[in-house]
């Protein structure tokens, strides 16, 4: 299992991943691949035992343990997703959305969750370049996807990018709870139409609740977005 990154992003991924592997992920997931922002891309990966919590330097190492320290209960199986250009092997339940995942088990609190029934899109995510709505995905089968949260559209977690900044700008935003999957959907209707027009920019979060009505000023600032 290879882990390659080139972004570093969520604060520096949380400190090396310090904070992660000794909290959120701890009893949901075995593994955590982080990235460390010294001027270089480069990884650090962490097995962690679902039970008590060690951690080892290799999948090997925590196999060893877990049949010595835990004889008789079975390692479960690992899903390895991809998430703003890391890898992250996970234990998941077949019944687990995507954006539950991205939360409670990876800590990735940018993409909210909503109604939880598709309609508002607040949970949005970019799945292989086409905005989605996390909460009607199954974890289980995101494997082999490129997955981008709004965690990921940030230049190492500290220049916001220009569909962020255009949001910035424009005061596109109210008591910001939308606003994450507002940005994704945005960023991926930037990607594949550069300078899009009021009226592409309006079918394109028309999958989009605001309950503060702040539609203007967004439709204001992707239009904006796409003229940088």
């Amino acid at each position: 299992m290879s882990k390659e990154t080139n972004l570093v992003s969520r604060r520096e991924f949380l400190k090396d991943a310090g904070l992660v592997v000794g909290g959120a992920t701890v009893g949901s997931a075995a593994l955590l691949s982080a990235c460390k922002n010294n001027g270089k891309s480069g990884s650090v990966t962490k097995y962690v035992c679902p039970l008590d919590s060690k951690e080892f330097d290799s999948l090997q190492a925590l196999k060893d343990h877990y049949a010595s320290a835990h004889e008789g209960v079975d390692l479960p199986d690992f899903k390895t997703l991809n998430i703003n250009g890391v890898d992250y092997s996970v234990i998941i339940n077949d019944y687990w959305s995507l954006a539950w995942v991205l939360r409670e088990t990876l800590g990735l609190y940018g993409t909210k969750v909503g109604c939880d029934m598709g309609q508002c899109g607040a949970c949005t995510v970019i799945v292989d370049d086409k905005p989605m709505y996390a909460c009607l995905l199954f974890a289980c089968e995101m494997e082999g996807k490129k997955i981008r949260t709004v965690e990921g559209l940030a230049d190492y977690g500290n220049k916001l990018n220009k569909v962020q900044q255009a949001f910035h700008d424009a005061n596109a935003t109210q008591c910001g709870f939308c606003t994450s999957g507002f940005l994704m959907a945005a960023q991926a209707l930037i990607e594949r139409n550069s300078s899009p027009s009021e009226d592409e920019v309006r079918h394109a979060l028309s999958g989009h609740l605001c309950m503060c009505q702040n539609f203007k000023k967004t439709i204001e600032a992707v239009v904006a977005a796409g003229g940088k």
